[in-house]
């Protein structure tokens, strides 16, 4: 019997980000956004996060084989799949679709590799830390931020940088 089939995706709870906005105003544009990102027959703005949240859940899933065959992989805690949901809610539509990696310390790691010397990556951790690193030709970036209920600006400004280069 495959690991998949003994361990069920819905094992990980996903917990939406914080949404403080509290007006009226607020409430509008948050049921807006939510029905926008959910809308299932949507190609531009529901079908690549729900590519992306696939292939996060299949990531996590394979990662919580046992290490039979040495090759490092780790166990995912729920709080780290539940933070990676939150990363994927918040990332722009527009964004060209990650790969999704376990690490070997069992944090998530997406990756936008867009040639030579066009590669950006964030590692979230288990307390909502990202990691992250880019290169882009020959200017390097990387740092670590916490996650909120929006992008840090320099990995939004980096991210961008990516879905420009996917355009060109």
């Amino acid at each position: 019997m495959s690991i998949a089939a003994t361990v069920p995706v819905t094992t990980f709870i996903v917990v939406p980000w914080v949404d403080r906005g509290l007006s009226d105003d607020a409430d509008v544009v948050r049921k807006l956004t939510i029905r926008a990102t959910e809308f299932p027959g949507s190609v531009v703005l529901g079908e690549p996060k729900r590519v992306v949240q696939e292939a996060l859940a299949a990531a996590c899933v394979a990662a919580q084989k046992d290490d039979s065959d040495a090759t490092g992989s780790a166990h995912v805690e729920p709080s780290t799949y539940a933070y990676a949901s939150q990363f994927l809610q918040i990332l722009p539509a527009s964004l060209p679709i990650p790969d999704v990696f376990v690490d070997t310390d069992g944090e998530i790691l997406f990756e936008w590799d867009r040639g030579p010397r066009q590669i950006f990556s964030v590692s979230v951790g288990r307390d909502g830390t990202l990691t992250f690193a880019g290169l882009f030709g020959h200017a390097k970036i990387h740092g670590t931020e916490h996650l909120r209920e929006a992008l840090p600006v320099v990995i939004a400004h980096s991210l961008q940088r990516i879905a420009n280069q996917a355009t060109i």
